[in-house]
């Protein structure tokens, strides 16, 4: 009774490897057999995006006017006294460096 449970297990594992093979050929069988039309999608999305370029950097360089302009013109207009005073500065050392005796 021992040995028909261990043979029908033996018995069992071997079909199970069996199918597992047929089933990796299989599988590989479709890969090869599918993998042009997954290149070909590849060439079309490739193609869809090449033609979808500039769309994107024409919303890209609107975004960046719609955003980026505005937060520069604040920039400038918050750092302006900080850049008008060293100017400042320099054009007082300049007067003073030109008026000092050599």
């Amino acid at each position: 009774m021992i040995t028909f449970g261990v043979l029908s297990a033996i018995g069992a594992f071997a079909g199970l490897a069996v199918l597992s093979a047929l089933a990796g050929a299989v599988s590989l069988v479709f890969w090869v057999v599918l993998l042009p039309f997954r290149l070909l999608g590849l060439v079309f999305r490739g193609i869809a995006f090449l033609l979808f370029l500039p769309i994107l950097l024409l919303v890209g360089g609107g975004i960046v006017l719609v955003v980026g302009l505005p937060i520069l013109l604040t920039l400038l207009v918050v750092a302006a006294p900080a850049i008008l005073f060293a100017l400042a500065i320099v054009w007082l050392a300049r007067k003073a460096l030109g008026r000092a005796p050599a």
